[in-house]
C-alpha cells in the first residue's frame, strides 16, 4: 500500500471519526434539552441502553439506521444530528476522537458545562 494511500485511509478514518463523534454530542444536547434519559431514547429505538451508552462513547459505530430512528425519537431530523455547527459555535474542540465525552473542552482547553440548569457558581 502506498503512502498516498495511507494518508487517505486516515483522512476516511477522522472523518469517520468527527462525524460519529457529533451525532453523540447533539443526541445528548438533545437528550438534556429535552429532558430525556438515555433508556428513554434507547427503548424507542429498540435498544438496550447499554448499546446506547457504547454508541455514545464511541465504543460501536453508528448506523444509518440508528441515526434515523435516533432522529425520530428526539423529533428532529438527522440532518441535525449529522451538523457539527453548534458544537463550534459552543467552542467545542472537535479533535477527532471516538469517544466524544473526552474531548468535549472548548479550545481554551477548559471543559464545557453542558448541562442547561447549571449555574455559574457549579
Amino acid at each position: 500500500m502506498s503512502t498516498v494511500t495511507l494518508e487517505r485511509s486516515d483522512l476516511v478514518q477522522n472523518e469517520v471519526d468527527l462525524t460519529e463523534a457529533v451525532i453523540a454530542w447533539n443526541i445528548r444536547m438533545q437528550l438534556t434539552a429535552q429532558g430525556l434519559t438515555q433508556k428513554t431514547l434507547a427503548e424507542g429505538m429498540g435498544l438496550r441502553q447499554p448499546t446506547l451508552t457504547n454508541k455514545l462513547n464511541g465504543r460501536i459505530a453508528w448506523s444509518i439506521a440508528d441515526l434515523v430512528r435516533a432522529a425520530a425519537c428526539l423529533n428532529t431530523s438527522p440532518e441535525k444530528l449529522l451538523d457539527p455547527n453548534l458544537m463550534q459555535q459552543l467552542g467545542v474542540n472537535t479533535e477527532l476522537t471516538k469517544n466524544p465525552r473526552r474531548h468535549a473542552v472548548g479550545n481554551d482547553g477548559e471543559l464545557l458545562r453542558l448541562g442547561l440548569n447549571q449555574r455559574p457558581s457549579d
